[in-house]
């Protein structure tokens, strides 16, 4: 190094760079949303976005109603499958394949079960566990939740279905 050089090009470099990642980061902070300010915190589905569930939430038996549906479309692939596996012509690979599927749709049935149930022991009135192929959406009856309601929610599911936590929706209905 020669001397009277009191900084180098390397050292102006990286200089530069701690300044971007500190304005970086102040400038995230500053214009995050307030409703996200939080590592972790849950995001809610604002019912006015969903015209069927702020439709839906309208009448008192939305639960029943959806719990209804549910079955109904359950019971229908159920049948389905029953079919299929009635089938003579099915080979040894396809049968086993649609006892699969059965085996799934039944986990699929235990898992939200269990979310409802252990949620409504934690206090919630009424809810509704909907696993899919690409997460669960779970809705519940709530005027509001808390910071600790979502926690509680997000553990249950999170724990019941194995699914990772950004999979996870809560919908909360008036």
């Amino acid at each position: 190094m020669k001397k009277g050089k009191v900084l180098g090009k390397g050292q102006l470099a990286v200089g530069v760079m701690v300044i971007a990642l500190v304005a970086a980061i102040w400038l995230n902070t500053k214009y995050m949303p307030s409703s996200t300010k939080y590592l972790g915190e849950a995001s809610y589905v604002s019912n006015s976005s969903t015209e069927a569930v702020e439709t839906a939430a309208k009448t008192d038996d939305y639960f029943a109603t959806a719990k209804a549906d549910r079955e109904k479309n359950i019971k229908t692939a159920v049948e389905t499958v029953k079919e299929v596996l009635k089938s003579e012509s099915l080979t040894d690979k396809d049968k086993e394949s649609a006892l699969k599927m059965l085996e799934s749709i039944a986990e699929t049935m235990k898992k939200e079960a269990n979310i409802e149930t252990l949620l409504k022991a934690k206090g919630f009135k009424q809810a509704v566990a909907v696993i899919g192929n690409d997460g669960i959406n779970i809705i519940v009856k709530s005027d509001g939740l808390t910071t600790a309601n979502t926690m509680q929610i997000q553990d249950i599911a999170v724990a019941e279905s194995g699914l990772d936590l950004s999979k996870i929706k809560i919908i909360p209905v008036n």
